[in-house]
């Protein structure tokens, strides 16, 4: 059944990179409660048929406040993204959800490793936002892949964190190859690296479908069954 759908206000619009946007609503009808790694859908009075229909992950933890934080990309051309980069603060969308299975096994047993590439961050920063809200005993390992070190959303915040939790292991890497700090070898050979012999994991991967699926494939070659793998991609 569908989910009912619901005005929501614009209450802030920042740049996070040269390319990526965040956004926060507040919805005016009721609290939207959710899982981290869940996402609304917006419909957008844009398109040969509105409203066009897109799907956008929570940056950020339910909070008191009820307000939503989402985080998309500018795609050149792109309807969607075209239309949420001109909302500033008062406009209003409408919205509907939450949706989605991205999201951690309760009760954890195993060592999380997230796997991202660009805004495939978004719902995972949410998971690891909320995950270190209280204290873990599991290992964490963030693998984080960008076009460009300004691409790398919320890089500094990731770093800050590995510098202050000992059981979480951040590793950006920058794809482009012109930039020399630090890694630049695919997302996919670092998990090849860092976990081949590991079976004690519970890997959670988000990004574009040619993205995804070669890790997916990687970790089930291995051994791991598909539901001990949680995927979430966004094309």
């Amino acid at each position: 059944m569908a989910q009912p759908t619901q005005q929501a206000q614009v209450t802030r619009v920042r740049a996070l990179s040269p390319t990526v946007r965040e956004l926060v609503l507040s919805p005016l009808e009721r609290k939207i409660s959710f899982r981290p790694g869940q996402w609304v859908s917006l419909q957008l009075p844009v398109g040969e048929h509105p409203p066009l229909v897109r799907a956008y992950s929570m940056a950020e933890p339910e909070a008191a406040s009820g307000h939503l934080v989402l985080a998309f990309d500018h795609v050149p051309k792109g309807l969607g993204s075209g239309y949420l980069v001109t909302l500033k603060e008062g406009d209003r969308v409408v919205l509907s959800g939450p949706y989605g299975n991205f999201v951690v096994p309760e009760p954890l047993t195993k060592d999380l490793v997230f796997i991202a590439r660009y805004t495939g961050i978004v719902p995972i920063r949410c998971i690891i936002k909320h995950l270190f809200g209280a204290p873990q005993s599991r290992e964490m390992t963030l693998i984080y892949g960008g076009p460009a070190r300004a691409e790398l959303i919320y890089h500094d915040e990731f770093t800050a964190l590995s510098a202050v939790q000992t059981n979480f292991h951040y590793v950006p890497t920058i794809l482009n190859g012109q930039e020399a700090a630090g890694e630049s070898r695919p997302e996919g050979e670092l998990v090849a690296s860092l976990f081949a012999d590991r079976r004690d994991v519970f890997p959670m991967i988000c990004g574009v479908k040619t993205f995804v699926r070669p890790l997916r494939t990687y970790f089930t070659e291995r051994g791991l069954e598909r539901r001990e793998i949680r995927v979430e991609t966004y094309d």
